[in-house]
């Protein structure tokens, strides 16, 4: 039978119809959308995107400067250059091409994590795109049904998502709270454990109680997975991060290295045995199914790579400015850390919404932390100070923020 004639009779409805149905459908949507945006605008939640280049920098994660460091940048090029002339043309250099299992992997990305895993003393390293990316593909691949996660109160949005993605059932404690922790861990005695924790934390800038957590392991047996993403580059042996600090690697499961703070790059690898590097090629779905990164950026965290590791003198001056920090900032409102992060709280969002606002027209680039992000009561403008920080420019914030709360 001709298939003109048949269409009118399995599709008695005009194309007329079928626009105007199509057309209510998304009138629908578009209405619900702009209903969910209303209601955040209305609770102080609604987000913007908003240039700050033009600001003092107080709010960025470059804590070493090397996102704009040109004897870095100098040094990436040339890097870049030399790799270039040697590859002739063999492996793809302006984009990957595909993911690491179908093209995108090379020689230039293992020589770059097998560098990582030596710099932090780990057996292994796997590269991923970025660290939402790595805690996403980590967490929701190793549990198992019958696993119990623990959870920091505070941990990152990119570890609860991993979290919530894989198949051990959750168990959150109180921020640091030990020994809140034991108690939890003691109802579970025979199954598997996993403990997460970052060793700096963003909202506070506090760090995570190693000592009491390498006790509790040793009673309760469990596997710990750490997130340095605020602690690589700036502790550790030439910036090999908090747990290496501390002598700790052999106690930690997992670490995840973030590129996108102290590195001023992005990207991040997973640290651990070589065991779970080739479980997480073959489980984790983040790094299955994503674009590989390009050679040019694989080649410019190598570079970075080489470069962060001498930088012990712009570590120190960071140092420097944050005791110059703690020094000036006394208002009982700081919630001040030994960290790179400080937290002034201004209590409700539309009230830090505020300040942050005055700070912005005065030419400081600060943002405010609102509610649920933090919890009701803790709103905070959180202050991240770098090694390029004037100390001048920290007498005014500090002073600013105090004066006008």
């Amino acid at each position: 039978m001709d298939k003109i004639g048949v269409y009118p009779h399995q599709f008695p409805f005009s194309a007329h119809y079928f626009c105007n149905l199509m057309d209510e459908i998304m009138s629908k949507v578009r209405s619900f959308l702009a209903e969910q945006l209303k209601i955040r605008s209305e609770v102080g939640l609604l987000r913007h995107l908003q240039t700050v280049d033009h600001l003092i920098d107080f709010c960025s994660n470059d804590y070493l400067g090397l996102a704009r460091n040109t004897e870095l940048k100098q040094l990436i090029s040339k890097d870049f250059e030399l790799w270039f002339e040697k590859n002739q043309g063999q492996i793809p250099f302006n984009g990957a091409t595909g993911s690491r299992l179908i093209s995108g992997h090379n020689s230039l990305t293992e020589t770059f994590e097998s560098a990582c895993a030596q710099m932090h003393q780990a057996e292994a390293a796997l590269l991923f795109g970025s660290g939402f990316e790595a805690n996403l593909g980590l967490l929701s691949s190793i549990t198992q049904e019958d696993d119990i996660i623990f959870c920091d109160q505070l941990l990152h949005a990119s570890i609860i998502d991993g979290i919530r993605l894989g198949k051990a059932k959750k168990v959150i404690f109180q921020h640091n709270d030990w020994e809140k922790l034991a108690l939890e861990l003691a109802k579970y005695p025979k199954q598997r454990k996993w403990v997460v924790v970052e060793s700096i934390y963003s909202m506070d800038g506090d760090k995570a109680p190693f000592d009491e957590l390498v006790r509790l392991q040793q009673t309760f047996d469990f596997e710990l997975i750490v997130d340095e993403a605020h602690a690589g580059g700036l502790y550790g042996q030439h910036g090999a991060g908090f747990v290496q600090e501390l002598g700790l690697s052999s106690k930690v499961f997992a670490r995840v290295i973030t590129f996108g703070k102290a590195w001023g790059n992005s990207g991040a690898v997973v640290l651990g045995s070589q065991i779970l590097k080739e479980y997480l090629v073959n489980f984790a779905r983040s790094f299955i199914y994503s674009t590989a990164p390009s050679p040019m950026h694989v080649s410019s965290l190598l570079s970075t790579l080489k470069f962060i590791q001498e930088q012990d003198e712009l570590r120190e001056k960071l140092q420097q400015k944050i005791a110059f920090f703690q020094k000036h900032a006394r208002h009982s409102n700081w919630k001040k850390s030994q960290s790179t992060i400080q937290t002034f709280i201004v209590p409700g969002n539309t009230e830090v919404r505020r300040l942050a606002i005055f700070a912005q027209k005065n030419g400081f680039g600060v943002k405010p932390i609102v509610s649920p992000t933090v919890p009701n009561g803790e709103e905070r403008i959180r202050i991240t100070l770098s090694a390029l920080s004037e100390e001048k420019d920290i007498l005014r914030i500090i002073q600013l923020l105090e004066s006008n709360l």
